[in-house]
């Protein structure tokens, strides 16, 4: 924790993934399966989802908007990227026209991403926008435009005030919205993440802070998402486990959690997982 903490404060965040940004073969691999998971997790909650004619909002996109472009083309009309850190604003143009001259799955119209790729080389933001706001403003950064689907991956678990930002989502939601965001609940020290996943949940919370550095996560876990969900008036709330720790490290690791962390009720076999919510 002590040298994650010193190497961000130094650093600042500029990676969200453990490959390199230049690494464009593996980073358009990255976006494709991001969407298609996205994809896949709609389909089982609405049936076949048509994504045609849907204004999407993402949170905390990453290093590139490639997931923009995709998602236009499955047919989105829209595509607005809300970050606190310019990741994708470091991404070379030739980044999307590789994505664009990739070989994808069939399920993507050529056509439509070759149109937002097009609209991104010449600096328009429709159909994909991205706004940088340190602040997090989420509605000021989506100048009174209105969402049918709101996404993120691997985002919501770095934000410092969850219930914040899902009460600033629910401002901007459309009536019939969809909210899926992918959570990773586990250690993003990568030395210790494979043997410890929950090794961040030992500390305590003043000592935790005290490590603090930009896009640290902030050990939310599941049932926190779903009663903020329900506070802010989504419905049908769930979150659904995708990677599970298994029995032995589980039984190993509880003893040493800090003491909320321990009770069945806080789901630390859950490492990562789909959080599902929709607005009335």
């Amino acid at each position: 924790m002590a040298g994650a903490s010193l190497r961000h404060r130094v650093g600042g965040y500029r990676n969200p993934t453990d490959f390199s940004p230049d690494d464009w073969p593996r980073a358009i691999a990255h976006v494709v399966d991001i969407v298609l998971d996205w994809r896949k997790h709609l389909d089982t909650r609405h049936g076949a989802k048509n994504l045609a004619g849907l204004d999407i909002l993402e949170l905390g996109p990453g290093a590139t908007l490639g997931t923009g472009v995709l998602l236009v083309g499955l047919g989105a009309r829209s595509y607005h990227a809300i970050d606190a850190f310019d990741l994708a604003g470091r991404t070379p143009p030739g980044f999307y026209r590789a994505l664009a001259e990739a070989e994808l799955p069939p399920v993507f119209d050529r056509a439509r991403i070759l149109w937002a790729v097009d609209a991104l080389e010449r600096g328009r933001t429709d159909p994909v926008g991205y706004v940088v706001t340190p602040e997090f403003d989420i509605a000021c950064a989506a100048g009174g435009r209105t969402f049918d689907l709101l996404l993120s991956n691997a985002a919501f678990e770095h934000f410092e005030d969850i219930e914040h930002v899902i009460a600033q989502l629910a401002a901007v939601a459309r009536p019939g919205a969809t909210l899926l965001a992918g959570v990773d609940f586990q250690t993003h020290t990568r030395g210790i993440r494979a043997t410890d996943p929950n090794s961040i949940y030992r500390f305590s919370p003043s000592l935790y802070r005290s490590l603090g550095f930009p896009g640290q996560p902030n050990r939310r876990r599941p049932r926190d998402y779903l009663e903020a969900l329900q506070r802010h008036g989504w419905t049908n709330a769930e979150c659904r486990p995708v990677d599970v720790a298994d029995a032995v490290y589980q039984a190993w690791s509880t003893a040493g959690l800090y003491e909320p962390y321990r009770d069945d009720a806080a789901d630390m076999n859950v490492l990562t997982g789909i959080v599902l919510a929709e607005k009335p």
